[in-house]
């Protein structure tokens, strides 16, 4: 085996050596090269999952030789001239990536693939912080193109700074002093993310992960170990650097662990620069909402000590590994305010970590994440542990970011668990907050994670075709456009006026429908002859209906805010399958009025059936059914709406005054009243016969409505796909107020209830022409 000294020595005399170096001119950067390098070698390592066949080894040969022709064309001399040292571990890792590709040794290659990235990195990261300090602009902006970006702190920075030394505004030390800080405090952030990355894999025994995560913790320390020399100074540098230098996938799992372990203690209070004040506080702010996240994910994932939903774990674990980045992040801060803080908040996070991986109770995850929070408070005061759509809303450009880079690498299956932690953040916190202020904004932003629509895709559909990446930068990119506007929205103090209008929206809008099917359901009742009270009577089981839905409603939200945790995805299945309930009852229902309507001489038949069976015992099933038909109607439209409109109204009264809430309320429910009134005026104005036929058409499109609304529940809670159209118009008053979606599932599933209402409407119809033809 050829030591390493020797190889590097001699890779770099073959870079030199070669006729891509010859000349004296600089060699201009194809940093998009670097990028695509990345991508390839990531897939092909994807592919050595695999047993080794002809075909896979074909596509690996294709890779592997775009691998070494998108170094060797350009790549390799850029990097010889701006970093001579990084360029020749760049090239040992490419000729170890070969031999890897070659023998078929996933893990190998893995490892190779994280020491040619980071190699990189450290490589545009020097040269770039060069060319800033001699005032070189244009080509530090392109070298600033290779670099990793930050996953739960904003990089904005850089990218402002170098637009503004670009632009003649920033001087060039200026502008190197923040695009080096902000890139060392990227890479530390990394850095811890890939220790705990690496513990993972070492429980879970992912062999290949480890292997490249433990590659990128040592190219990572590389990179920054000069800078944590200067701030931890040459004792602690020295033992962190002795630790990198002996990780390797072990046969002792024990000694790797304990060795990771030390690792995460010893950066604890490293920070690359002092954070200036607005983003201390905005970590802060982060690490209380990770520590606040980890113990209601972990409920909703685990009971008994068993896994019971696995991406609610996954989540739990997330934000643990998350929380602990940012106290990594805040470690030196702690150390200069409160080192026992930053002592005991360390040991919860590790215990959180212990009992994650125990699958421990839950309760006590909720105590150490409650503790954690009380810690945070006593060090930045209480104001900074609040969470809601504040912290959501600083959260989801990061994920978005997120969500590209890994599909930048290939990795869909990554960015489909990143879309859905994405969308968890969206839904409560942000769209129960947005919906009574801007329900069209609300509704752009949920199908943006999901389908969207056809000339505009959502994250949902882009990933699950693993489409263009370019298509999914325009799509983030008007996410991020729009999540800026809601910020705007939901940070705008409410006037009284606004307060009453939103109010009065939300009972008109969540509200309105549940009226007007039992205005249409009673009306029809009573024109029918059926009475108001007694056995028979339709009052009890409507009224019934009515109050437990309301009683459901307020028990669902205090069980969900004290009892138990309910997930984004569960609720939208809540919803989805009480709409489609509630349509099938109102399909009988409807069926009933539509005969009623057409065929007028069984009117009296029913009416002597309903009189005999309030008499006779063997009409007993009849009246139960009767009686069950109309309590489940009843409840379904009321309960379906009613949890929704509880979180709503709550939403809504966190910032705006109370007195306009309570009077739109009012006043919706009194317009609401109007509107039933108005249909049980025309049950007594109308003929029998055309009362049903108004209240039966009507019962009709509800009945339609709530399908719609019921399959894109079930679309929002990831259980049936969703495939947009370009036919059918993308008008957000038709989805929120019709229920009519440019989605082909639910116009489907809607035109086949409209053949069949029809059909049921036509046949009745047909007979009774059929009886007055006789007649005559």
């Amino acid at each position: 085996m050829i030591p390493n000294a020797f190889r590097l020595a001699f890779m770099a005399f073959l870079i030199v050596a070669s006729p891509l170096s010859t000349g004296q001119a600089q060699t201009s950067l194809a940093w998009q090269d670097a990028e695509d390098l990345r991508r390839t070698s990531a897939s092909l390592i994807r592919l050595m999952y695999r047993p080794a066949d002809r075909d896979l080894q074909q596509k690996a040969s294709e890779k592997l030789a775009r691998v070494q022709s998108l170094w060797n064309n350009n790549l390799a001399r850029a990097f010889q001239e701006a970093a001579p040292d990084q360029a020749a571990i760049v090239s040992l890792a490419i000729a170890d990536y070969t031999d890897a590709v070659l023998a078929w040794d996933a893990a190998k290659a893995a490892s190779a693939h994280a020491s040619l990235r980071t190699g990189m990195l450290h490589g545009a990261f020097e040269r770039t912080v060069d060319l800033l300090a001699s005032g070189q602009f244009d080509t530090a902006s392109q070298w600033l193109n290779i670099r990793e970006y930050a996953r739960t702190s904003r990089d904005t920075g850089a990218s402002i700074a170098m637009r503004e030394a670009l632009a003649g505004r920033l001087s060039a030390d200026q502008a190197r002093d923040v695009i080096e800080a902000e890139l060392l405090g990227v890479y530390a952030g990394e850095l811890r993310h890939a220790i705990a990355e690496a513990r993972a894999d070492l429980a879970r025994d992912y062999k290949i992960q480890l292997a490249g995560t433990l590659s990128r913790t040592q190219g990572l320390h590389h990179l920054l170990a000069g800078n944590i020399a200067q701030r931890l100074g040459p004792d602690l540098a020295n033992a962190i650097a002795s630790i990198m230098n002996g990780l390797a996938v072990p046969s002792d799992t024990a000694s790797l662990d304990a060795k990771l372990s030390q690792l995460d203690e010893l950066l604890a209070t490293y920070a690359p620069t002092n954070l200036p004040k607005d983003e201390l506080e905005r970590r802060v702010r982060l690490l209380s909402r990770f520590m606040n996240m980890v113990p209601v994910e972990y409920e909703k994932g685990v009971r008994d000590g068993e896994i019971t939903i696995p991406f609610e774990y996954f989540e739990a674990r997330l934000f643990r590994d998350r929380a602990q980045m940012l106290y990594g992040d805040l470690g030196h801060d702690l150390s200069q305010r409160s080192p026992e803080s930053l002592e005991r908040l360390g040991a919860i996070l590790s215990e959180m970590q212990n009992q994650i991986d125990r699958k421990g109770p839950s309760d006590h995850i909720r105590n150490l994440a409650t503790e954690g929070q009380d810690v945070i408070a006593s060090v930045y005061g209480n104001d900074t542990t609040e969470s809601g759509y504040q912290a959501a809303l600083l959260l989801l450009p990061d994920l978005f970011d997120e969500i590209l880079l890994v599909a930048q690498a290939g990795d869909w299956a990554e960015a489909e668990l990143k879309r859905l932690e994405a969308y968890a953040f969206f839904d409560p916190d942000i769209e129960q907050r947005l919906v009574p202020r801007s329900p069209t904004l609300a509704l752009k932003l949920e199908s943006g994670f999901w389908e969207g629509s056809a000339t505009e895709p959502g994250l949902g559909k882009l990933i699950a075709d693993q489409g263009s990446v370019e298509a999914l930068k325009i799509t983030i990119g008007r996410m991020k456009q729009q999540t800026a506007e809601a910020g705007n929205i939901l940070d705008t103090q409410l006037s009284s006026a606004g307060a009453f209008i939103q109010s009065l929206a939300i009972l008109l809008r969540e509200g309105l429908e549940a009226v007007l099917i039992l205005a249409c359901m009673i009306g029809a009742l009573k024109s029918n002859g059926v009475p108001a009270g007694g056995r028979n009577g339709w009052r009890l089981p409507i009224l019934t209906g009515i109050s437990l839905a309301l009683a459901g409603s307020f028990l669902l939200w205090v069980a969900v805010g004290k009892l138990f945790a309910m997930s984004t995805l569960q609720r939208e299945l809540l919803e989805g399958a009480t709409a489609l309930i509630a349509a099938a009852v109102l399909f009988y229902v409807t069926h009933w009025i539509f005969r009623k309507a057409y065929v007028g001489n069984w009117i009296a038949e029913i009416k002597q059936k309903t009189a005999i069976a309030a008499n006779t015992e063997n009409r007993t099933g009849e009246r139960f059914l009767g009686w069950i038909t109309l309590f489940s109607l009843a409840f379904l439209v009321v309960f379906r709406e009613g949890f929704e409109t509880v979180l709503f109204y709550e939403a809504l009264l966190i910032d705006a005054p109370l007195l306009p809430v309570l009077g739109g309320l009012v006043t919706g429910a009194a317009l609401a009243l109007l509107a039933a009134f108005v249909i049980l005026g025309m049950e007594a104005r109308l003929p029998v016969t055309a009362f049903f036929r108004v209240t039966g058409g009507l019962l009709a499109l509800l009945c339609i409505m709530l399908v719609g609304s019921g399959i894109r529940g079930m679309q929002t809670a990831a259980l049936m796909p969703a495939t947009p159209v370009t036919w059918f118009p993308d008008a957000a008053w038709l989805q929120l107020y019709l229920g009519l979606y440019p989605v082909a599932e639910t116009l489907i599933a809607q035109g086949l209830l409209a053949a069949i209402l029809l059909i049921s409407l036509a046949i009745p119809a047909w007979w009774h022409l059929q009886v007055q033809k006789t007649l005559l």
